[in-house]
């Protein structure tokens, strides 16, 4: 009868994996005083100081489900404004209240600026033991020891093996922190600019990316970063901060972007997701594994399971996430419901691990530690502790 140490041992052996891809999502930043996406929302909300602009964002509010957040609001907003500019009138109601297409653009820009002064310098909210602590330009309190801590975990135990090895970063987060770590570490990246501070974008194209030393990472990120910016011609820059030219926040190119720039939905968003594809697409075993990411984005998550389910596809994935509320009476949690459906499926679902807060699942087992009790590598400092000792707990 297998044990969870059986479970680690086959996970680990998976992590020595020569073709890796790490997927970072919001919770990787939480550490950092990046606020994850609800905190996020409400205080874009609590920025936004323009009486008409914050009335328009809260009765949109109103219109989406409980559960939305800053990037469904911004998702909306760009539906709005299509359906505005297909109108005779040029305008979209919102509620019983009708709106033009540059109020719901001056709103759209006005949430963009917000997001990227939050995440440029760092916002944690009040908690029952902390007070709420704010970034600003003089005076930042974002944090980069635990991505730089996960860099040295991460490869330092793979010295042997890197010079025929290839490690790969996506990430659905708009900080820079996985960058400025690797570059810190005194390792390249290349996340589809131009070197230097400030960079033109040229994509993720493939024969270029197959030319990359083993010491130059491909970071792809699938929803745009605060220092991705639009230049006055229109084309898309990496820009530096507190510049007085490239310094119009609501030009920042974060995802979702308004309908109207059809161009910028194309490129850069459709070269990520292409080029995310691509990644799951290699003929030889690789891993992709991820971490503080709850598998709440759709499109990401049906770009996996396509993945998985073409014949003959080599990705195992191993997620390192919390398990949640199964929204019935008591404490039972249980995975994200894509996990849990892939690791269900006959045909890939041997590929699928999970490290989650509770156990270690390998396909359709499921591990308990002996004794019951927290597992700790869900998080990414536990994650970090992990790679670097091996132990879950």
């Amino acid at each position: 009868m297998r044990t969870i140490e059986d479970g680690i041992e086959e996970l680990q052996k998976l992590l020595e994996c020569g073709v890796q891809y790490w997927l970072l999502g919001a919770g990787a930043s939480f550490d950092a005083k990046i606020p994850l996406m609800y905190p996020l929302t409400e205080r874009v909300n609590a920025l936004i100081i323009e009486p008409e602009l914050s009335d328009l964002f809260n009765k949109i509010r109103q219109e989406l489900p409980d559960s939305s957040h800053i990037e469904h609001v911004l998702s909306h907003i760009g539906d709005l404004i299509a359906l505005a500019t297909r109108s005779k009138s040029k305008k979209a109601y919102v509620g019983t209240n009708e709106y033009t297409t540059e109020q719901l653009q001056a709103l759209h820009e006005c949430i963009i600026s917000k997001i990227a002064e939050i995440i440029r310098y760092g916002y944690k909210p009040s908690s029952a033991t902390d007070a709420e602590e704010i970034g600003k330009l003089g005076n930042p309190i974002v944090e980069i020891e635990f991505h730089q801590a996960f860099i040295a975990a991460l490869f330092d135990g793979r010295s042997n093996l890197e010079a025929r090895s290839r490690v790969m970063f996506i990430t659905t987060n708009y900080d820079t922190l996985l960058e400025d770590a690797l570059t810190l570490a005194r390792r390249s990246v290349h996340d589809g600019f131009s070197a230097g501070g400030i960079g033109y974008w040229f994509g993720h194209d493939q024969a270029h990316v197959e030319t990359l030393s083993p010491q130059t990472h491909q970071l792809i990120k699938l929803h745009g970063s605060v220092d991705w910016l639009r230049a006055g011609d229109g084309t898309l820059v990496r820009g530096r901060y507190g510049t007085r030219y490239l310094s119009n926040l609501s030009e920042t190119i974060i995802y979702p972007q308004a309908t109207k720039y059809v161009e910028t939905q194309r490129d850069p968003f459709a070269n990520l997701f292409g080029a995310f594809r691509r990644v799951l697409q290699v003929s030889q075993s690789h891993v992709l594994c991820t971490v503080g990411y709850s598998f709440g984005d759709e499109h990401v998550n049906l770009e996996v399971q396509n993945q998985l389910e073409y014949k003959g596809n080599k990705t195992n994935v191993i997620a390192f996430v919390k398990e949640v509320p199964d929204g019935k009476p008591g404490t039972a949690t249980r995975l994200p419901d894509s996990l849990e459906r892939w690791r269900n499926n006959s045909q890939y679902g041997s590929r699928i691990y999970v490290a989650s807060d509770k156990a270690l699942y390998v396909g359709t087992e499921r591990f308990d530690p002996v004794p019951l009790s927290e597992l700790k590598w869900w998080s990414f400092s536990g994650l970090t502790t992990f790679l670097k000792t091996g132990r879950a707990l």
